[in-house]
This record gives structure tokens, C-alpha cells and sequence, in this order.
């Protein structure tokens, strides 16, 4: 009698479309896509199919498959990306680190366009400058921007038809108040034509225009204007000192990959050249790479990197050598892009110099990365002998209850993944079942609404949870996880305290009294505490991670507590509930703005009724407002 399995794979399409793999319990071992599904899956269970280990192991594993047709291989490109990024199966590449690069918006479907930083692609009739690997260097670039060219920032919708009271960057020489409706739309596009030649890479030609217009300023007697103009000139030099010049005289806007290997690990280094200027770079680790081809981790990142909803394309992207599917990706992001995207893979001329320059750089960082990584390893071992725990912990999840006088009670999840933050995975709770300060039942209800989901199959569960506080809180820890189905015996708990000896010594002798504060571990199964020394690795290590969670639960009470007393300060306005309070600074996102905002713009929120916008108006401006 046949199998299940073998009436599964009797039963595939001759289609394209995406298969998991999964073992006896159902997790999920591996995802791929295939042109043809029947194919494809069939392939992994002949007798003949030469694996790789890493492969045949998989293999061994699974009991079933489960497949997704599709109508394209381009959307089976699509799929595969969102399922491994959903699953995280072990046999699959393991990119931790999904990135999310930031480029800068420019609104010119608007009649008067702004600028800004967004990491989302959407509007299709806004123009896009970037990647910026580094948000600090783009944030210096917007400043540079805001500063010398004095773009809008405010997200009224201007179209010269009425006019505003000017913000405080009008006065601060931030801003030429299109709102005031004095500023001609012309003079307002030829600051806007500024800002697109400079993100294009055309300095020259940009500070040549600049230079023109200052000396007709000079020449008007228009001095203000002209020191803004030479101002900006200088920022425009100051940057182009800062890009370096890798292909000139070329427009071109081009990505560089490459990959070097050491070991078990691997290093992928990017470049983003735009009109011949390095604007960036980033690199991405990986470890446990053994039984993967070169060409199997860098087909997988471009297709993490570039299928992402708010990928923002190059021209032409430049690896090392072919990868699979690359003419599949390769139409997919030319449709996105609405032009055509080339993949090349260079081996000669002066793009490969780039792709050597890449790998130049992606081994000098791997080598780096790598001393890094044997160091964290030691530590984490270390922290695994020191604590007595079941598993080296690799990833650490951390809990924080922050309340202010038994009011407001919030909970904070902090990951540690290899000795880093993975903010990702940061999670903020608002406690619902508790009322008055109950750090006990709170820390309950925040472990057992994190791992609900974990033990029935949809999350990964940690190596190690870590909980501020003593044996109580460890305690309550536990028996949420034992009502969940899950203990110790699967995942290690430990609490970390604060503690103070009675006396303390000096030379033997004891000082007085007063004692010494000292921080100790205790576990739910351990009868004594256990303390650490003060200089211990293992120590510091939980301690990072403890003030870490601990930092992030009272920044989450604080918002909370701040976004209360901004509503109950609009509530004071007759006529505003705390529904309308919060659909006002959701609209104009301060408290400020709102008070800044003319009776057109409060008019125009959706669901505010007109009599009310008009009062909130004439509260701020008789000073009446509480």
C-alpha cells in the first residue's frame, strides 16, 4: 500500500509554484520554488539524486509536502520569499537580519512638494531617491536639505487657493511658508529642481545654477537671498567630498554584490552607486553555511533583498556569476520598476572592478565579523556552564512590567539573538486583566499571551527567557508556561534581582552597617539564589539584556502616558471627547499642529464636525485652551 507521501507526489502539477517540506510534526524543514512542482519535489526522493549532506539529511526528515500553485514563476519567486521569511525553516538560508534600507520621498505630485524619510514604496507618482544603508548619514543629508533649501515640511494640502499662519520654522529661516500663500509655485519648483539635481548626483551643474542665482541676488540687492544660496552651494561641496567618485562620467544607477567564504561562514557586501557615486554600503553575515553554493546564498539574498514590497531598484545590479532564476527575478523587478532592471554577471572591464572592490571589502568585513562571532560563541557557552542551562542561549527572550503607581501597567519582550539586539522580535504589551499594581498576575498574562501562539507551531520558542525580578515573578513565570504545556525542560527560565548583603567588609572586618547591593540569579527549580561576581561575562550579559527590556517597557509607559495627557488636554476643549482627541493628533500627529492648524485643515478631518473644528479654532486662538 502506497503512502501518503508517494500518493502526493504521484499527484504534483506539471506547474509552477512553491513546496514545503515538513517533518513528522508538521514544522516546516525547507521551502523552494520550482518552474515545474512535479519535477522539482519529485527530484528529492530518487534513489539517484545525488544530495548534499546538508540536503540528504533534510530529505530523510520529511513525511510531507505541501504545495502552492502559482501562476507564474515570478509570483513562485514572490511566495517563497514571504513563506521563509514567515517560517524560518532550519534547512533554508538563515537571514536574520531582514533589511529594510530608508530612501527619501519627494512629493512632487503635490503643488507644493515636500521631503522626507520613509522606509514604505507606494505612490506611484512620487519620486524616490536612495537606498541610504546608514539611517544616521540620511538623516544629515535631510538636515543639510531642510536646512539650505528650506522645503515645506507640514503635511497640509497647499494649493495657493487659501492661506495659514506660518509655523515656527518660518521663523527659525526653516521653511519658505508656501502656506502663507505669498510664495509663487515657480519660485517654490526651482527649489524643488534644486533638491532632485542634487540627489541625482548633477553637483556641478546644480552648484553652477546656484552660483548664477546668488550673483543675480547680489546684483538685486537681494543679500538674504544670496546667503542662503552660497550657504547651500557650500553643502552641496561638502558632500560631493564626502561620496567617492567610482565611475565617472557614468549615470548609471547600479547595485554591486559580491560574497566571499571562510570556514562556515559568509559575507555579502553591498555597494549603491548612483550616477557614479557611492551613496552607501552594507553587509550581511552568515553563519552555518556549510553544504551551500556560493551561488545558492547570493540567488537567495537578492531575492530577500529585492522583492520586498518597498524595494527601491537600480538600472542595473552587478554580481560575481550567475544565479538560479536569475532572468525570473530579472523580469520580475523590471515590471515592478516600470523599466528595465538588468542582472549581470561581469567577469572583465571596468564593472568588474566594482564587483572586485566589493569583494575586497566583504572579506576584510567577514574576517572581522568572524572574530566577533568566535567571541560570542565563547561567551554564550560560557553563560550556558555558569547558569547550569539545558541549551547555549542563542536567543533570549526578556520580560519588564513598568506601571506608575499601579496605573497603566505595560509589559516589555526584548530579543537577543548571537549577543545582539534583534529588534524585530521587540514586542510591547498593554496588560488587560490586571487593575492596581500586580507585577505578578501582569507578568502572567504577558508569558502567556507570548507563548500561546509559540507551542502551537506558529513561533520558534527561545533558548533562554529571562525575567526582571525575583523567585515570585520566576514563579508566576512558570506556571503560566506549565498551563501552556510547555516548562524548563524545553526552555530555560531564569530571574534576575537585585539584592543587598547586610555588612559590608573591608580587609575581613565588617564597616557597619549599610550593605552592598549586589544582582543574583535564581531559577524555578533552584532552592539558593545564585549570585554572580560583579566583573563576571555572564553577568554583564544578563545585564545588558535585563536593562535593555527594562528601557524599552518605561519608553512605551512614557508614550502612553504622554499621548493620555495630550488627549485629556484636547478633551478640555468643549465639545471634544476622547474619541475626537485621538482622531485629531492621529491626523495631525502633535498636539502642536493642531493648535497651529487653521480652521480649514480642522474642517477638513474625516468625521469632525464642523461646529466642533470651529471651536477648537477659536479656543487656541482667544489663548482659552487648557
Amino acid at each position: 500500500m502506497k503512502s501518503k507521501l508517494d500518493r502526493l507526489l504521484e499527484a504534483l502539477p506539471d506547474a509552477p509554484g512553491v513546496y514545503l517540506h515538513k517533518d513528522q510534526a508538521a514544522r516546516v524543514l525547507y521551502i523552494g520554488k520550482a518552474k515545474s512542482l512535479r519535477s522539482r519535489v519529485r527530484s528529492y526522493f530518487q534513489s539517484s539524486a545525488a544530495h548534499t549532506p546538508r540536503i540528504a539529511a533534510m530529505v530523510n526528515q520529511v513525511a510531507d509536502v505541501e504545495v502552492f500553485h502559482t501562476r507564474s514563476e515570478s509570483e513562485a519567486l514572490i511566495l517563497e520569499a514571504n513563506l521563509i521569511k514567515k517560517h524560518q525553516p532550519r534547512y533554508n538560508i538563515n537571514y536574520k537580519d531582514d533589511k529594510s534600507y530608508p530612501f527619501f520621498k519627494l512629493t512632487v505630485n503635490e503643488a507644493y512638494p515636500r521631503l522626507y524619510l520613509t522606509r514604505e514604496k507606494f505612490d506611484k507618482d512620487a519620486e524616490y531617491f536612495g537606498p541610504y544603508a546608514s539611517v544616521k548619514d540620511a538623516r544629515e543629508t535631510l538636515y543639510t536639505i531642510r536646512r539650505h533649501f528650506k522645503l515645506r515640511t507640514s503635511k497640509m494640502k497647499l494649493d495657493g487657493s487659501r492661506s495659514y499662519r506660518p509655523c515656527i520654522n518660518f521663523q527659525l529661516g526653516k521653511c519658505l511658508a508656501p502656506c502663507r500663500g505669498t510664495v509663487p509655485r515657480e519660485d517654490y519648483g526651482r527649489i524643488v529642481e534644486q533638491v532632485r539635481m542634487f540627489f541625482q548626483g548633477r553637483h556641478k551643474e546644480l552648484m553652477a545654477r546656484m552660483e548664477r542665482e546668488m550673483a543675480e541676488c547680489s546684483r538685486e540687492q537681494r543679500y538674504e537671498d544670496a546667503a542662503r544660496l552660497r550657504d547651500a552651494i557650500g553643502a552641496v561641496r561638502r558632500t560631493m567630498e564626502k561620496q567617492l567618485v567610482l565611475a565617472p562620467g557614468s549615470k548609471a544607477d547600479q547595485d554591486v554584490l559580491a560574497i566571499h567564504r571562510e570556514s562556515h561562514f559568509a559575507g555579502v557586501e553591498m555597494l549603491f552607486i548612483r550616477n557614479g557615486r557611492l551613496i552607501g554600503s552594507d553587509f550581511m553575515f552568515f553563519d552555518h553555511t556549510e553544504g551551500l553554493e556560493d551561488a545558492e546564498i547570493l540567488g537567495g539574498w537578492l531575492n530577500r533583498l529585492y522583492t520586498r514590497p518597498a524595494a527601491l531598484l537600480p538600472r542595473e545590479i552587478l554580481i560575481p556569476f550567475p544565479v538560479e532564476d536569475m532572468a525570473v527575478l530579472e523580469d520580475f523587478l523590471s515590471r515592478e520598476k516600470g523599466a528595465r532592471v538588468h542582472i549581470r554577471a561581469v567577469r572583465r572591464g571596468d564593472k568588474r572592478k566594482l564587483v572586485q572592490l566589493a569583494a575586497d571589502n566583504a572579506r576584510q568585513l567577514l574576517r572581522e565579523r568572524m572574530t566577533r562571532h568566535v567571541d560570542d560563541d565563547a561567551l554564550l557557552e560560557e553563560v550556558g556552564r555558569t547558569l547550569h542551562l539545558r541549551r547555549t542561549p542563542r536567543r533570549v527572550e526578556a520580560f519588564d512590567i513598568s506601571n506608575l503607581q499601579g496605573s497603566d501597567t505595560v509589559a516589555s519582550m526584548v530579543v537577543w539573538e548571537d549577543n545582539r539586539p534583534l529588534k524585530a522580535g521587540y514586542r510591547k504589551f498593554k496588560i488587560r486583566t490586571v487593575s492596581g499594581p500586580d507585577d505578578f498576575q501582569a507578568m502572567f498574562e504577558v508569558i502567556t499571551r507570548r507563548y500561546r501562539r509559540a507551542v502551537n507551531g506558529g513561533q520558534p520558542l527561545p533558548d533562554l527567557i529571562l525575567i526582571d525580578g525575583g523567585k515570585g515573578q520566576v514563579n508566576t513565570a512558570q506556571m503560566a508556561m506549565d498551563l501552556l504545556g510547555f516548562s524548563a525542560t524545553q526552555v530555560d527560565l531564569i530571574g534576575l534581582a537585585k539584592g543587598r548583603s547586610e555588612f559590608r567588609r573591608s580587609g575581613g572586618r565588617h564597616r557597619g552597617p549599610g550593605g552592598v547591593d549586589y544582582e543574583y540569579v535564581v531559577k524555578p527549580q533552584m532552592k539558593n539564589e545564585l549570585r554572580l561576581k560583579s566583573n563576571s561575562g555572564t553577568l554583564h550579559f544578563l545585564q545588558r539584556i535585563r536593562d535593555e527590556s527594562h528601557r524599552f517597557a518605561v519608553e512605551f509607559h512614557r508614550s502612553l502616558r504622554r499621548r493620555g495627557n495630550l488627549t485629556s488636554t484636547l478633551e478640555g476643549v468643549p465639545g471634544v471627547g476622547p474619541r475626537q482627541a485621538r482622531k485629531l493628533l492621529r491626523h495631525f500627529g502633535s498636539l502642536k499642529r493642531v493648535r497651529e492648524a487653521g480652521v480649514d485643515a480642522l474642517k477638513a478631518v474625516p468625521g469632525l464636525p464642523a461646529s466642533t473644528a470651529e471651536r477648537i479654532f477659536e479656543t487656541y486662538r482667544e489663548g482659552e485652551a487648557p
